[in-house]
C-alpha cells in the first residue's frame, strides 16, 4: 500500500456541527443562490476567504456571494451562443480564475440540442471572460478541477472521459477514457497527486494515478465502507479529507481514504439533491439543488448553499 495514499482525518468528525469558523466572516447558516425558484443551481466553490460562487442550470448566470452574506447576486451573465446550462463551478485562487462548465441537458438524454460542451474561463475577481474551450467531438461537461501547476482537467460525463487543459494550451486534449469513467460526474485531485473520480450512474468512486509525465496510469475502483447513490461535486479540504455530495441520497459525506479503501461518513443529511460542496478554514458548504423538482409544477422554493462548521 502506497504512503501517498495514506489520507487521514486531522478533525473528529464527531463535531462537524458545532463550533463556528474563526477564521472567516461569520457564515451566515446559509445563502441563498438568487431571488427567484427557476435557479436550480448545480454547482459551488467556495474560496479560502468564504466567498460563494454557483451556478444556475436554468439560467445560465453564475452567482457570488462575499463572505459572511447571506444572498449571492448575479456575476457572470448568460453567454451568448453554445450550450446554455452552466454545470461545475471551480475557483483557482493562485490562477485568479474560475472555471465553469457550459452543457446542454438534453445531451444526456440523446436529443438533439444546443451542440457540444465548453468549459470557460473567467477572471475570479471582475468575472470578465478569459477563453472559452469546446469540447472535442462534444460531451457533457459537468466539473471541473486544477493541478498546482495550472493543468486543468474536465470531466465528460456523455463519452466517459477526463480532458485536460495543459498550461499555455489553446485546445482540450482527451487525457482518459476508461469503462470506469462511464457516468463520471465530479472529480477533485487528491494530496497524494492523484485525480479522484465517481460515477453518478454507477454509484462509484475511483482513483486516477499520474505518472511522472503527466499521463494517467490507470483506473482503480475504491472499496466503499458503504454504498453511495448519485455521487455529484465533490472537494478535498485542506485537511486531507474528500467532501462529496451524493445527490440520490439526499445527504454531504465526509469521506477517509486510506490506499483503495474510502470510509463514507454523512455530516449534513435531509437534503434536496445535493449536488455541490466545499471547505473554506473550518467551514463546510453544501448546496441544495432539488434538480429532481426542475420541470415540475410545484413551487420548488429558495434554494441555498448551506454551511456547516467544523471544530
Amino acid at each position: 500500500m502506497s504512503k501517498r495514499h495514506q489520507l487521514t482525518i486531522a478533525a473528529a468528525l464527531g463535531g462537524l456541527l458545532i463550533t463556528a469558523s474563526a477564521s472567516l466572516a461569520a457564515p451566515p447558516g446559509r445563502v441563498r443562490i438568487g431571488s427567484d425558484d427557476k435557479v436550480f443551481p448545480e454547482s459551488m466553490a467556495a474560496t479560502p476567504d468564504g466567498t460563494v460562487y454557483a451556478g444556475s442550470i436554468a439560467e445560465g448566470i453564475v452567482f457570488k456571494a462575499a463572505p459572511g452574506t447571506a444572498q449571492a447576486a448575479p456575476f457572470i451573465a448568460r453567454q451568448a451562443g453554445g450550450p446554455q446550462s452552466v454545470l461545475g463551478v471551480y475557483a483557482d485562487p493562485k490562477a485568479g480564475l474560475l472555471w465553469v462548465c457550459y452543457s446542454d441537458l438534453s445531451a444526456m438524454n440523446g436529443k438533439p440540442g444546443a451542440p457540444g460542451a465548453i468549459v470557460r474561463s473567467f477572471d475570479l475577481a471582475s468575472g470578465a471572460l478569459k477563453a472559452s474551450y469546446p469540447f472535442p467531438g462534444g460531451g457533457f461537461c459537468n466539473d471541473v478541477t486544477t493541478a498546482a501547476d495550472g493543468t486543468a482537467y474536465v470531466s465528460d460525463t456523455a463519452g466517459g472521459r477526463v480532458l485536460r487543459l495543459k498550461p499555455g494550451a489553446t485546445d482540450l486534449d482527451v487525457w482518459f477514457k476508461d469503462d470506469g469513467l462511464k457516468g463520471i460526474d465530479g472529480l477533485s485531485l487528491g494530496p497524494d497527486g492523484a485525480l479522484y473520480v465517481n460515477s453518478v450512474t454507477a454509484n462509484t468512486l475511483g482513483r486516477v494515478d499520474i505518472n511522472a509525465d503527466g499521463s494517467a496510469k490507470g483506473y482503480t475502483k475504491l472499496t466503499l465502507s458503504q454504498p453511495i447513490k448519485g455521487p455529484d461535486g465533490m472537494r478535498f479540504g485542506d485537511d486531507g479529507v474528500l467532501y462529496l455530495a451524493e445527490n440520490g441520497a439526499g445527504e454531504a459525506d465526509a469521506v477517509t481514504l486510506s490506499g483503495d479503501n474510502a470510509t463514507i461518513k454523512p455530516f449534513k443529511t435531509g437534503l434536496d439533491a445535493p449536488t455541490g460542496v466545499g471547505k473554506a478554514g473550518n467551514t463546510l458548504f453544501v448546496l441544495e439543488a432539488k434538480v429532481d423538482q426542475m420541470g415540475k409544477a410545484t413551487d420548488p422554493g429558495p434554494f441555498y448553499v448551506y454551511t456547516a462548521p467544523l471544530q
